[in-house]
């Protein structure tokens, strides 16, 4: 029995260093750097030999530590560069590949696996370079970590990571292309880098309305004119849906400018019929019963004013004897003090 429970024992004493270690492993982080000239801007000209050096650092601590995996594609714009042949120089056991996308773009792929159960490295590890040559004539463009991880040691996972990528200015002229998928063409637009364009006029589609412009080919990643700015050279793409084109001006997004005026419209006409009734409710009915055959016109008078005194009636035989509230002659108006409530009527009094 005590051959049992020191079994049970040592096997919770090993699982319990297990999980230390892996919750020691599932805290690492990692920063992968990509520098040319040993910084993350560079201003170049057309034919300019560039070298991109890649750094792996671990940023949680300054210890070493078992690496089992690795990768990082390094993406850069084919119009913009060319990779030069043989130039890469990397560390013992990194592989590489270059790989075409669908689009201009293309990656230069690092990667390191172990096979012998991990491989210590130093918490600053460079993993390698490469050129590129500035086949580009103008613009901005960056080079950037895409898919970069570093594996944990089953596999299945990978830890925290940030990076830095590298931004190549060969001009603030940026050129925007925009393809229509189908439209009608427009032009080329040069932009300055770090400003907000213009939205073009819409293309025409027979059959379909456009939607909008995005940043991929994928039509994932919309683009808002107002708010979004260059960050180079780029390529702006048309999505469509099927119905009737819409009559768009620049600034207006298809039914909406036309559904915002209707709205400004119906409000104007509210205000205006407030105003209309706040006037007409505060205006003040004022009649006059001359109690002969003269008669003297109505006036509107603003709540709390003052009637402007008529011309006095006449009467043959009779001597006007003045304007009075009621019909029973016993409370007489002042035209200088009296002040209109409501809607009244104001009688002549006959000597």
């Amino acid at each position: 029995m005590k051959k049992v429970i020191s079994l049970i024992l040592a096997v919770m004493l090993l699982l319990s260093c297990a999980v230390t270690v892996y919750a020691t492993d599932d805290s690492r982080e990692f920063f992968f750097e990509l520098t040319v000239d040993g910084g993350n801007e560079k201003k170049v000209q057309p034919g300019d030999i560039i070298t991109v050096v890649f750094t792996l650092y671990r940023s949680d601590s300054d210890e070493s530590y078992d690496m089992y995996a690795m990768q990082n594609e390094i993406r850069y714009d084919s119009e913009f560069f060319k990779l030069v042949e043989d130039s890469a120089m990397l560390t013992d056991g990194i592989s590489t590949t270059e790989i075409g996308l669908r689009d201009t773009f293309r990656e230069f792929y690092m990667n390191f696996v172990s096979l012998s159960g991990g491989e210590s490295w130093n918490a600053k590890k460079l993993i390698g370079s490469f050129q590129l040559e500035v086949i580009g004539t103008s613009g901005v463009t960056k080079i950037t970590n895409q898919d970069y991880l570093v594996s944990t040691a089953d596999g299945k996972d990978s830890y925290a990571a940030t990076c830095q990528d590298v931004t190549i200015i060969l001009t603030t002229d940026c050129t925007v292309t925009f393809e229509t998928n189908g439209g009608s063409e427009i032009p080329d637009l040069v932009a300055q880098y770090g400003e907000t364009i213009a939205r073009p006029d819409n293309p025409v589609r027979e059959g379909y309305r456009l939607v909008g412009w995005y940043t991929d080919i994928d039509l994932k990643n919309p683009w808002d004119f107002d708010t979004d700015t260059v960050q180079g050279n780029m390529t702006l793409y048309a999505k469509w849906e099927q119905g009737a084109p819409v009559d768009e001006t620049p600034g207006n997004d298809g039914d909406s400018g036309f559904a915002w005026w209707w709205l400004l419209l119906i409000l104007f006409l509210l205000g205006l019929l407030i105003f209309l009734l706040i006037f007409m409710l505060n205006k003040k009915t004022v009649k006059f019963e001359t109690n002969c055959k003269m008669k003297i016109q109505d006036q509107k008078v603003k709540k709390g004013g003052y009637v402007e005194r008529p011309a006095e009636p006449t009467r043959n035989g009779r001597v006007f004897g003045g304007w009075y509230y009621d019909a029973e002659y016993t409370e007489r108006w002042d035209f200088e003090n009296d002040k209109v409530e409501d809607n009244m009527t104001l009688y002549a009094k006959w000597i």
